[in-house]
């Protein structure tokens, strides 16, 4: 039988939910991933990233990278640029030059939120806060740089490491009575480990010089409030033995943060769909299993005994 010849993707961020995840997704045969941290590139000094193109010489190239931290982005606002918009962009063109491919991950957060159901790929952007003004500047960076990208906008991703909803919200039940959630804010809840799995089973027609480029939306199938994805995550946590806070409605007006908050952050994943055949499931079939990879993560270690 002949040796599948290996063909190189590189992974910017390997510590973060998506990198977390990709570096747990079994990898189809002839692929071999590798994956640099914020040591191996500090994306805060654009440059450096770039480097690591020319001495790995991949395949391919994932930015799993990115500044997520929406509040605190108000207020660091060139890092969340140097990080999200610059680097990226330094990367791009660094694989342009080398005819490399490039996958960057983008977010709900380029729209305003007010449009009344589900965003497509071709609908008006406009960020409300600065992560998404960065995030935003990545795209027009990654197009601008290297015509073979792939730019994949997903939402409210969450996953048994890192800081996202689902944690906060286990967090919060075993510390109070009640939870005040927002309820009108909505969007479709991604689990990590489903972003990571279509990314690598589509990395393999990345490779291809005719591959479907551009931007794509990939999502949750289904669609909810924060105070609904809080209220099933609460069942969850009930149906395990543990205290179920009493979960309280409230309105974004009512919880007033450093950022604000796109109110739709519905997206679309039909073209992905119909382009490479996959659909994400919804967050009621997820929950369950990333939940109970959570608290198996959270139990302590039986200490071993020697004699």
């Amino acid at each position: 039988m002949p040796d599948i010849p290996m063909r190189k993707v590189l992974v910017f961020g390997s510590t973060g939910q998506l990198g977390h995840a990709l570096r747990h997704t079994d990898w189809p045969a002839g692929m071999a991933p590798t994956f640099l941290d914020r040591d191996d590139a500090d994306f805060t000094e654009p440059d450096e990233p770039a480097k690591r193109v020319a001495e790995h010489a991949p395949d391919a190239i994932i930015i799993a990278a990115a500044y997520t931290n929406v509040d605190a982005a108000e207020s660091n606002e060139v890092t969340a640029f140097a990080v999200n918009a610059a680097a990226p962009g330094a990367i791009a063109r660094a694989a342009a030059a080398l005819s490399i491919p490039v996958v960057y991950i983008s977010t709900d957060h380029v729209f305003d939120g007010r449009r009344p159901d589900r965003y497509v790929e071709d609908d008006a952007v406009g960020p409300v806060n600065a992560y998404g003004r960065s995030k935003l500047a990545g795209e027009i960076e990654i197009r601008a740089g290297n015509p073979r990208h792939l730019i994949l906008r997903t939402s409210w991703v969450y996953s048994a490491i890192g800081a996202n909803f689902l944690k906060s919200m286990v967090r919060l039940a075993g510390e109070h009575e009640e939870a005040t959630i927002v309820v009108d804010q909505i969007g479709c809840p991604t689990a990590a480990e489903d972003l990571a799995a279509s990314l690598v089973r589509v990395a393999p027609s990345l490779l291809q010089a005719n591959a479907p480029w551009g931007t794509y939306h990939l999502a949750g199938s289904s669609e909810t409030s924060r105070h609904g994805f809080a209220e099933l995550i609460f069942s969850e946590l009930a149906k395990r033995g543990l205290r179920r806070p009493t979960n309280r409605a409230i309105t974004t007006a009512e919880f007033p943060r450093p950022a604000l908050r796109p109110a739709n952050s519905r997206l679309s994943s039909d073209a992905f769909r119909r382009t490479y055949g996959i659909a994400l499931p919804g967050f009621e079939s997820k929950v369950p299993r990333v939940l109970d990879a959570l608290l198996a993560a959270s139990k302590p270690k039986e200490e071993s005994v020697t004699s």
